[in-house]
């Protein structure tokens, strides 16, 4: 979706007698803002009413109306004023807007619902939809002053622009989501070649038949947002969602420029390619190569020599400059709008935490690699002097425990760092392990000190002493070789079961007590779930095949795919879709998880410390959390209630899953 602010008229105010949405027609629409013109025309006689084209608007104020007369009487004294028509197009559009005026109904409606950032019946919604009446009631005192100087973008305005937006009976389209339509059900397309949909421009891409190389933008309710006759050969609609369209022309082929999501030229065709890398920032590649970096809407010039710029999971912009000699300490970190975070000083800039703000950074200093931890202020907390800092990844943020990270300094010894990136103690023994999520525990360490491994605490204490670091190590591995199954014999090939044997010989009945496991014992929607999982079995690849002791252990994760896809009772989550353990109530809807809550998050937590949220807060509610297939990148989730816990680990293994009950 687009927002956009659009003007319709209708002949009664919703909650009047003979109010009817069928009857609303379109005005004007403009993408991305209010112009001017729509405050103004608005601006007498203004009332906030409720617009039953949103669900939430039915019953609550929250678009203005005003009487049409109003409107055209506002219209009538602006077009006194304004100055003489450019061209034949200004003409046409000033006529354009007397006719659609002149035809409207009693009353004018202004919809900027979407261009509000609240929810209707809030009281920020209702305090920006206020100094939307204050604003438009502003101008239209100015023009009863005859007040030049505050209407100067309209009495210059020629055909549709910022000022003026866009006017056509068309704009009742906005009244519903714009969307793609079939091609053939679209008539002003029969004469176009359609090249594609581009459904962040909500424009079909066209070209002229006989001309496959002029482009065009236009919505299926034929606005051209960028028409053929600007002759465009090349349009890069793929930023779109940040507002803004690439183009160049058949006059300058390698010339680029850049347009809104109205149609306005913002920056005129330059030598060079363009690439959008945010709402407000641009990268422009001379054929040469040298690279820059411009703001978005003005194309002012922020950095020269800027290389591999691109967008992080964190928000912030990645920035690389090129070196003339061997020095690797080249990347620096921008926010949104250009503003430099870090400099072009560090060899990488991990992603900064989501509570604390604080990256790991790295240089190369005397051939080597080491770390330190900097702030989203720009501050280099704890200087580059360290050998590893504890992360989830080599992109994530440091992990903090206790308000500690673990660091392992130049001389390899293990050491604490405060959130300032000061020791919390005098480092004196190593860790015990090279595997950082052995060394360091949730709230102490293993270290080495004679030989012998040791558990120390967060403020250098040593605790116990265990064994032989090499005997330590060696339980270490054996551990993990038994947690990944390594040195086990290969298991045995289990049975496997087409589609048509399962629906041949499975025992419905067992397939709804399977069912039931995952639907927490729920008959009727187990039944269900059997019936829709048989039904998309019976249209599935007969060379299919899925491993099971028998055809309804085979079942097995089909029912919790059906259990989680339509019944809402499960959910998969990758590995690194951490931001997604906050929202796991949107991903499985039951009500014990609608009040779910991450409140003990720390930067660097990974998916493993979400689960055990998840699985802590079920607890009380007698319920389980379960993964169906353990040691995979993507976590197949459900949940089970604590007394059918054994008979899901049991079925679930006889489907060939390797379930883990959290």
């Amino acid at each position: 979706m687009i927002n956009t602010a659009a003007l319709f008229s209708t002949a009664f105010l919703p909650g009047q007698a003979g109010f009817d949405t069928e009857t609303i027609t379109g005005l004007a629409e403009w993408r991305l803002d209010v112009p001017a013109l729509f405050k103004l025309l608005i601006g007498a006689g203004t009332q906030a009413v409720a617009w039953p084209i949103y669900g939430d608007g039915e019953d609550c104020p929250c678009v203005l109306a005003a009487p049409m007369a109003q409107a055209q009487a506002s219209w009538q004294a602006l077009s006194a004023l304004m100055d003489k028509p450019r061209d034949a197009a200004a003409i046409v559009a000033r006529a354009g807007i007397s006719t659609l005026l002149a035809g409207g109904q009693a009353w004018l409606i202004l919809d900027c619902v979407q261009l509000v950032r609240h929810d209707i019946d809030t009281p920020d919604y209702a305090a920006a939809l206020e100094a939307l009446r204050a604003e438009a009631q502003a101008l239209h005192l100015a023009l009863l002053r005859g007040d030049r100087e505050a209407l100067a973008p309209l009495l210059a305005a020629g055909a549709a622009s910022p000022a003026t937006g866009y006017w056509s009976a068309s704009a009742s389209a906005q009244l519903a989501e714009v969307e793609e339509l079939d091609a053939q059900d679209v008539p002003f397309l029969q004469g176009l070649e359609v090249v594609g949909w581009e459904e962040d421009a909500l424009c079909y891409e066209v070209s002229k038949v006989g001309q496959p190389d002029i482009l065009g933008l236009v919505t299926p309710y034929g606005r051209w947002i960028v028409p053929l006759s600007l002759n465009v050969t090349a349009l890069g609609a793929r930023h779109a969602d940040d507002g803004w369209i690439t183009f160049a022309t058949a006059d300058a082929p390698d010339a680029h420029g850049v347009l809104d999501l109205n149609g306005m030229v913002v920056l005129p065709p330059a030598p060079g390619a363009l690439y959008v890398i945010s709402p407000h920032l641009l990268q422009q590649i001379d054929a040469d190569g040298a690279s820059r970096l411009l703001r978005l809407p003005d194309g002012a010039l922020l950095m020269d020599g800027v290389d591999h710029i691109g967008q992080r999971d964190d928000g912030y912009i990645d920035i690389e400059r090129q070196a003339h000699d061997d020095e690797r300490n080249v990347c620096g970190v921008l926010d949104a709008t250009g503003k430099v975070v870090l400099p072009t000083a560090y060899s990488s800039v991990q992603d900064f935490g989501t509570k604390k703000k604080i990256a790991i950074v790295s240089q190369r200093i005397d051939g080597r690699f080491l770390f330190g931890l900097a702030n989203s202020q720009g501050e280099l907390l704890a200087p580059c002097q360290y050998e590893a800092i504890d992360s989830a990844t080599t992109s994530s943020p440091p992990k903090v425990r206790k308000n500690l990270i673990f660091a392992i300094d130049a001389q390899g010894l293990a050491c604490m760092l405060t959130l300032d990136g000061k020791p919390a103690f005098t480092p004196l023994y190593p860790p015990a392990h090279h595997l950082r999520g052995v060394a360091v525990q949730s709230d102490f360490l293993y270290v080495v000190k004679d030989g012998m491994a040791w558990s120390m605490d967060f403020t250098g204490q040593l605790l116990e002493q265990f064994d032989t670091v090499d005997n330590f190590k060696a339980a270490i591995t054996a551990q993990l070789s038994e947690a990944i199954g390594l040195g086990k014999k290969k298991p045995v090939r289990r049975r496997s079961f087409t589609p048509s044997q399962i629906l041949a010989k499975a025992d419905c009945e067992q397939l709804r007590s399977m069912a039931a496991l995952l639907l927490l014992g729920d008959a009727d929607l187990a039944a269900r779930c059997v019936d829709i999982t048989l039904e998309e079995l019976a249209e599935d690849d007969p060379e299919e095949e899925y491993e099971g002791d028998t055809p309804e252990a085979a079942c097995f994760f089909l029912l919790w795919s059906t259990a989680a896809d339509a019944l809402g009772h499960g959910t998969t989550l990758d590995w690194k879709a951490v931001d997604e353990v906050p929202r796991i109530g949107q991903h499985i809807g039951l009500p014990a998880l609608r009040d779910f809550s991450w409140a003990q998050r720390e930067d660097g937590d990974a998916m493993a410390e979400g689960l055990a949220a998840i699985a802590a807060h079920l607890a009380p509610h007698q319920l389980r959390l379960v993964n169906l297939h353990g040691g995979e990148d993507t976590y197949y989730l459900g949940v089970v209630r604590a007394q059918d816990a054994a008979a899901f680990s049991k079925v679930a293994l006889q489907a060939a899953l390797r379930p883990v009950l959290l």
